[in-house]
């Protein structure tokens, strides 16, 4: 009788821790270097819940069934044992569910650098005012301004005096009458024009034909031509005279940048003419 009474009480008490797990929520996330935004693996995670629950994030990623309530979940990456990174944050669960809670990792503060021994309170009650300055004694700003102002007043009041004093005189020493007439400068006298006893011939016309001296020979001799023009135009004679640019390249060694520049310096020379037709163009010899 009493063995069942200790099994029925068992059963109890451990039914009633893992009810709550059993139906509470289920919180993961990943843990992260804060500068690089990877994945930490290995970080230690632990959950204050009860009874506490830790785990060893090996790749990164963490996750806990918790009750509803309020939690703190820390985080700690370790390189040998010195700690490297933490993290830790404060999380509410309300009801069943799945929450996702990223941690981003942080180098440790060192207690050396907190504020912990200042009394902010201490500090502002022994706090003492400078003494005030008496604007009126020290910098009599009104004073000053009353001052300016009126020298600024009293220098327009001159300028204007001085100024009716000066048309007044002008009046009085250059008096004009009604009926004086104006005196304007002679107009100078034009000198007569004297026609040219001579007319002046009319100027040849000029001669274009002349000036521009003898037309440039269409065709250059082939013996001062380079060895690759020379080939160029070999292949065009092997070819009736005329061929595509497209064959005539394909029957050189030379790249198709290479090829168009010598059908140009042939073109300038008057040596070859090249005919557009339809996509291609079509290199004729002249002289053939």
């Amino acid at each position: 009788m009493l063995q069942r009474v200790r099994r029925s009480l068992i059963f109890i008490v451990v039914f009633t821790i893992c009810a709550p797990l059993a139906s509470g929520a289920v919180v993961h996330g990943t843990t992260y270097e804060w500068s690089t935004f990877e994945a930490l693996k290995n970080t230690i995670v632990e959950v204050d819940s009860t009874p506490p629950q830790f785990l060893v994030a090996s790749s990164g990623s963490y996750s806990f069934n918790l009750p509803e309530g309020t939690y703190t979940i820390r985080a700690e990456y370790y390189q040998g044992n010195l700690l490297e990174y933490y993290a830790e944050e404060n999380i509410t669960i309300l009801g069943d569910g799945d929450f996702v809670l990223d941690l981003l990792m942080f180098p440790p503060i060192e207690d050396a650098f907190l504020c912990e021994n200042i009394n902010l309170s201490e500090d502002l009650y022994d706090y003492e005012e400078p003494d005030k300055i008496d604007s009126e004694e020290n910098f009599p700003v009104f004073q000053v301004a009353t001052t300016i102002f009126f020298i600024l007043i009293a220098g327009y009041a001159a300028f204007l005096w001085r100024g009716r004093k000066l048309r007044e005189s002008t009046a009085t020493d250059t008096p004009v009458s009604r009926g004086a007439a104006r005196h304007e400068p002679p107009e100078p006298k034009m000198r007569p024009e004297i026609e040219p006893a001579i007319k002046p011939e009319p100027a040849p016309k000029y001669n274009e034909t002349k000036a521009r001296g003898p037309a440039k020979s269409t065709v250059s001799e082939e013996s001062d031509l380079p060895p690759d023009l020379k080939e160029v135009i070999q292949v065009i004679k092997d070819n009736d005279g005329r061929i595509t640019q497209k064959e005539l390249r394909t029957q050189l060694k030379y790249s198709e940048a290479k090829v168009s520049l010598m059908i140009t310096d042939l073109e300038d020379q008057g040596i070859v003419k090249k005919v557009k037709k339809g996509r291609g163009n079509t290199i004729i010899l002249k002289g053939m």
